[in-house]
């Protein structure tokens, strides 16, 4: 063999062994997987911004959080998450910071600015390019490693974009490894109407109850989610709700003397476990931040909302936080979130039903 065809023959070893290498790197395929992820969620805004300069006016130069109804953003602990990661970044990079909520209801229904003024008007927005400039980051996963990674990867992009108004569509997780608590009380506090809520409930429940929380998206066939997943059988609906039943009692037989709040996407499960004599369940509707909603009055957004942020307050007063998870479960990032606001206790809780 010549001693070129050796070198060929070992640069093609090698780059097949890269190759296999890559792909079991769980890491390498989070990037991967990501960067799928925002490249289609850019797809998705580019028919909304225009081409050309936004001719009469200069842009006001902030870093925006834009939740408008131009694509899916998740549920709520998704776009918090979001916001507070990108409001922490740009209090390193000396950048203001809005907020643009609009869909599918104003935030200001729910949540006020407390320490930092974020509002920011409709009009003052600009979705011209190069005026403007969308910065999309959807992340699949969370570790520390790739909490990382999403923080490098936007603060490049809003140190280089100082002079155009930067649009953020992202979930992005890092501020869950900094100071999240501090960031979300900067920028949030709950309108008048929800801490009237929160204080009807507060006034019920006392000071020492335990939360648990869970997601089965579409499994028990009672709510409508933007994941797709198939209604399960009848039985096997049973065999889920008897064993979050006795992942309830667990929690009971570890706090005996305290009340447990009980959330969920679930009114089949949330009904079966309001029969525990030791269960509390909050009243109002179930749903989805990106579901389909009609349009409203804003008491019928209100009304139509309030558990979402009535759950989220509520969990997050909790002196212990669990949520459960298991077969046939979706981990919510929800009652993890609601943890990080008083900095409570959060646990994880398996069912028994055995994955395979």
């Amino acid at each position: 063999m010549s001693e070129k065809n050796f070198w060929k023959r070992a640069q093609r070893r090698a780059a097949i062994e890269l190759d296999r290498l890559r792909k079991g790197n769980r890491y390498y395929n989070w990037y991967v997987f990501t960067q799928q992820l925002s490249d289609n969620l850019k797809k998705t805004l580019q028919p909304h911004y225009t081409k050309g300069g936004n001719g009469e006016r200069t842009p006001f130069p902030a870093v925006v959080a834009v939740h408008n109804g131009w694509t899916e953003s998740g549920g709520w602990a998704d776009r918090l998450r979001g916001m507070v990661s990108t409001y922490l970044l740009c209090k390193e990079l000396h950048r203001t910071f809005k907020i643009l909520f609009t869909h599918p209801f104003p935030i200001e229904l729910f949540l006020q600015p407390n320490t930092y003024d974020w509002r920011m008007d409709e009009a003052d927005a600009t979705f011209s390019i190069p005026s403007s400039c969308p910065i999309c980051l959807e992340v699949g996963s969370e570790s520390r490693w790739q909490a990382k990674k999403q923080r490098e990867w936007m603060k490049r992009h809003l140190e280089t974009s100082r002079d155009k108004q930067t649009h953020v569509y992202t979930n992005a997780t890092f501020a869950y490894y900094e100071d999240f608590q501090q960031g979300f009380h900067e920028l949030f506090k709950p309108s008048a109407r929800l801490q009237n809520a929160i204080d009807r409930e507060l006034a019920i429940l006392g000071n020492t109850y335990v939360s648990a929380s869970a997601r089965f998206v579409g499994a028990l066939g009672d709510f409508e989610d933007t994941v797709d997943v198939g209604i399960l059988p009848e039985d096997k609906r049973e065999l889920l709700i008897n064993a979050c039943m006795e992942q309830l009692e667990r929690i009971h037989q570890t706090h005996p003397q305290a009340t447990l709040l009980v959330n969920s996407d679930s009114t089949t499960f949330l009904q079966r476990a309001q029969r525990l004599p030791y269960t509390y369940i909050l009243p109002g509707t179930i749903i989805h931040l990106d579901t389909k909603s009609p349009k409203s009055t804003v008491d019928g957004l209100y009304g139509t909302y309030e558990k979402t942020f009535l759950d989220f307050y509520m969990i997050a007063h909790a002196t212990s936080i669990y949520r459960l998870q298991g077969r046939w479960m979706r981990a919510s990032g929800f009652p993890y979130a609601a943890s990080r606001v008083y900095g409570h206790p959060f646990h994880t809780l398996e069912n028994h039903l055995k994955q395979h």
